[in-house]
């Protein structure tokens, strides 16, 4: 009769970069990954794919594109969850929340970017994000409920998204033309 190896006891005294308990416990990790996996079908893999950065980047830029940010903000939490030294990752993040004006996420994300990364030559650029939200919150909405606009985005998050979606409807009309 062959006996089982000894389980490893889970380690609880540490959590994720989020606050959340890390490592999880087996169990628990399993049922994670089958999460991850049937979320974002693009994962056969999810432990070795939430760690590969220029592929997060790139998908969670094509969800914000497609017009699923809650997605791409949630694949960059799990990314981040699993290996949190993934600067850029971050960086997209703060970006997401700067845009959807969301001031106490903004603010608990910035402290974590800080406590991950001392001293990060981005801090100039988190510090007038900071300032530029408070400001462009309280400022009048427009009458759509809209934000005012006053806002644009530091040099490390400039992308041109009229030139992007001008080009994802052209591969989507392009698309459409060779099934057709």
């Amino acid at each position: 009769m062959s006996s089982r190896p000894p389980t490893r006891p889970p380690v609880r005294n540490k959590t994720s970069v989020f606050g959340t308990p890390w490592p999880l416990d087996p169990p628990l990790l399993r049922i994670r990954l089958r999460y991850v996996t049937a979320r974002f079908l693009q994962m056969p893999e999810p432990r070795m794919s939430l760690r590969n950065t220029a592929e997060i980047l790139s998908w969670a830029q094509q969800m914000v594109d497609d017009g699923m940010p809650r997605a791409a903000t949630e694949l960059l939490r799990l990314a981040i969850e699993e290996d949190p030294e993934q600067r850029p990752l971050w960086l997209l993040l703060v970006e997401r929340t700067f845009r959807d004006e969301d001031v106490s996420g903004f603010a608990d994300l910035v402290q974590a970017f800080k406590t991950q990364f001392p001293a990060d030559p981005a801090f100039a650029d988190l510090e007038w994000m900071e300032k530029t939200l408070t400001q462009t919150i309280s400022q009048p909405r427009g009458d759509d409920g809209s934000s005012s606009g006053a806002w644009r985005l530091p040099a490390f998050a400039v992308r041109d998204e009229t030139a992007q979606r001008a080009m994802h409807a052209a591969l989507l009309q392009v698309t459409a033309l060779r099934q057709a």
